[in-house]
């Protein structure tokens, strides 16, 4: 009996043991199920994380990718070339080598120039008579040449600025005296008339060949230059000296026009009612003088102009202010339409 009741003992033990066993496994498998699940969610939200951060680099990427289309865009707009002319004169004013515009172009020198203008003339803002006029200069003006354009014009310094000149105004050889007058009370009294005080007027009352040769002809020497106008108008005082005239002004001409001038006869004009002095006396004269003359030595025809257009005496061989104004406008009306035709 005894040995029966042990067995029984035993067998309740091991039965209480196989529970705790089973207990322990199953936890342990909830325990692993459990963290199994838990490191699928935690792969999901990395992943939906991840994605989303994707997202965002993308969604930004696209941004900046606008942006940057949006900067290319506002580049373009600012650096297309306007159409106004204020601004393209401005930037013509730059003083860069080879510079261009869209009407000309211009090359600066190495080394600054100086020129002479060769006549009152404007400067200007460009390289062309639509800009703006910065300015005159007077004739025999020395100016610094800073570069040339491609549509004939200087580009020069004038006043702090940069402006444009021209090339026909503009010469390398100092010019001489723009007009030189020589001749007699005529010559004097137009002078007084037409008030021209840059000019040179050789002249002097009741004078003819004897002061033309010793006076006058030294004087012209000294002033006369590069695009220097010489006018002599004697003769009326002595028509019997028409000869002498001829050789002389005909052994000058030659160094006159080496120095850059040119030469003109003005033809005594018409007198009035003058008692020792007729027209035929002057024409006379005029004929002979502008038969024996130089080629290269211009006629003046004032006699033939005062007959056509009236003149006012009160002496019969002086005129009056209106008389010599109108004959000075004859005469530089005349030599400008010789340059023209040159």
């Amino acid at each position: 009996m005894n040995r029966t009741g042990r067995r029984k003992t035993r067998n309740r033990k091991h039965k209480q043991l196989i529970r705790i066993v089973l207990a322990i496994s199953i936890l342990l498998m909830i325990v692993l199920i459990t963290a199994y699940t838990v490191q699928i969610l935690d792969n999901q939200t990395t992943a939906m994380a991840k994605s989303d951060v994707e997202m965002v680099k993308v969604e930004n990427k696209a941004g900046a990718d606008v942006s940057k289309a949006q900067t290319a865009k506002v580049t373009k707009t600012v650096s297309k070339p306007t159409t106004s002319s204020e601004d393209t004169y401005k930037a013509d004013n730059l003083l860069k080598d080879d510079s261009t515009t869209t009407d000309y172009k211009i090359t600066v020198y190495e080394t600054a120039k100086s020129f002479y203008s060769n006549e009152r003339v404007n400067v200007r803002s460009g390289a062309g008579t639509e800009f703006e006029r910065l300015g005159v200069i007077k004739r025999d003006t020395k100016m610094t040449v800073l570069g040339q354009t491609d549509n004939g014009w200087y580009q020069v310094s004038f006043k702090d600025e940069v402006g444009y000149i021209k090339m026909d105004y503009l010469q390398e050889k100092e010019p001489g005296v723009e007009y030189i007058f020589a001749g007699d009370s005529r010559t004097v009294q137009m002078s007084r008339a037409v008030k021209k005080g840059e000019y040179q007027w050789i002249a002097k009352v009741g004078e003819g060949y004897s002061f033309f040769s010793n006076e006058a002809v030294p004087q012209i020497d000294a002033n006369v230059g590069d695009g220097s106008v010489i006018i002599i108008n004697y003769g009326v005082n002595d028509l019997y000296n028409a000869d002498k005239y001829i050789n002389l002004i005909n052994k000058k001409i030659d160094t006159w026009i080496s120095a850059g001038a040119t030469v003109y006869y003005a033809a005594v004009t018409p007198v009035g009612n003058y008692p020792t002095i007729t027209n035929t006396d002057i024409e006379s004269f005029n004929a002979a003088m502008r038969k024996g003359l130089d080629s290269r030595v211009g006629w003046l025809d004032g006699y033939s102009f005062l007959q056509n257009n009236g003149f006012s005496t009160g002496d019969g061989l002086h005129y009056n202010d209106a008389t010599y104004q109108s004959l000075y406008t004859y005469y530089v009306n005349q030599v400008a339409a010789a340059k023209e035709t040159a």
